[in-house]
Formats: structure tokens, C-alpha cells, sequence
């Protein structure tokens, strides 16, 4: 195994290791604003920009980038901001408490 085997393997690692570091900081919300996600993104687009030209001969390259590009379409979705954001509606307890006395 070459000196440069031995890099492109531990280059590979290290991008891999950090997408799966971003992806679990997303499914627990650790992103303090959409604007944190979004130099994220472009973080993850210069990375992937950097392996694009080993895609062609390398699987794991090509699975890696894929997996970048999944990763960048979900932190730049807005879907789980609306979702947090939006509580669900405030019950009425009047309107209930009515309703229940008038069963009674």
C-alpha cells in the first residue's frame, strides 16, 4: 500500500466521519439557527467539490458524496424548522369544561 493509498483512505475517513457527525447533530437539533445550517451546507458543497473528481473511479468516493449532497438537501430543508416552530393549538378549557358540564 502507497503513501498516497494510505492518505486518499484516511481523507476519505475523515469526510465520513464528519457527515456522520453533522447528520447526528441534525436529528438531535444541536443547530442553533437555519443560518448555522446553511454554512454547513457550504461546507459540505467545498467537500464535496474536493471528491467530485474521484467519483468515476472510486465506490466509496461515490457513495460519500452522495451521502453529502442527501446530507446538504437536509439541512437546507425548512420542513423540521415549521414543525418545531409551530406548537400545536392551545385547547380551549372553557369550551371544554362546558361541554363537560353539559353532559353532566
Amino acid at each position: 500500500m502507497t503513501d498516497e493509498t494510505n492518505v486518499y483512505g484516511t481523507v476519505l475517513t475523515y469526510f465520513s466521519n464528519e457527515f456522520t457527525t453533522i447528520k447526528e447533530r441534525l436529528k438531535t437539533g444541536q443547530f442553533e439557527n437555519y443560518r448555522e445550517r446553511v454554512v454547513v451546507s457550504q461546507l459540505i458543497s467545498e467537500a464535496i467539490n474536493l471528491l467530485a473528481p474521484y467519483v468515476r473511479s472510486d465506490a466509496r468516493t461515490r457513495i460519500l458524496v452522495r451521502n453529502g449532497e442527501t446530507l446538504k438537501k437536509d439541512l437546507l430543508s425548512v420542513r423540521d424548522l415549521i414543525t418545531r416552530k409551530s406548537s400545536p393549538r392551545p385547547e380551549n378549557p372553557s369550551l371544554l369544561k362546558a361541554l363537560l358540564d353539559k353532559k353532566q
